[in-house]
């Protein structure tokens, strides 16, 4: 066998364990990636609600109470919008934010959003946390 014919057979076998190599460690970076992302997002809500805890509350009104749906190709998904007013030493703040921390990571379970409509109906009173150095930081649930 000469020169040329080693480099092509060289060649040849380089390829296929480099396209085995790619074909195995591409799909472990891209799933580890997004599960490293989920893992960060997770630390942070669950940080943000443990910080939460020490907040303050007020009571407040419940002003609006749907369920939104939003659509993305095939996909369909729905979701609770409830829009609270609350006042803090003589002003007045509204929020939207339902769960302390589902700005870091929210999971939805089917049914999940009309179950959270029922229990803030339009008018009710709750009990709304506040964020005591931030007013306007607020959330129904801790």
């Amino acid at each position: 066998m000469d020169n040329l014919s080693w480099i092509i057979t060289g060649f040849g076998i380089f390829s296929g364990i480099a396209g085995i190599i790619c074909s195995v460690a591409i799909p472990v970076l891209v799933i580890g990636g997004i599960g490293y992302f989920i893992h960060k997002r997770n630390q942070q809500s669950m940080a943000y609600r443990q910080a939460t805890q020490s907040w303050q509350n007020t009571t407040g009104t419940v002003l609006m109470s749907s369920v939104q749906s939003r659509r993305s190709g095939r996909s369909h998904s729905t979701y609770p919008v409830v829009v609270y007013q609350y006042d803090v030493n003589e002003k007045n703040y509204q929020s939207q934010t339902i769960k302390a921390g589902e700005q870091f990571i929210n999971v939805r379970v089917m049914g999940q959003a009309q179950a959270t409509v029922a229990r803030y109906p339009i008018g009710v009173t709750v009990t709304v946390y506040y964020n005591p150095a931030n007013p306007a930081e607020s959330a129904l649930e801790r």
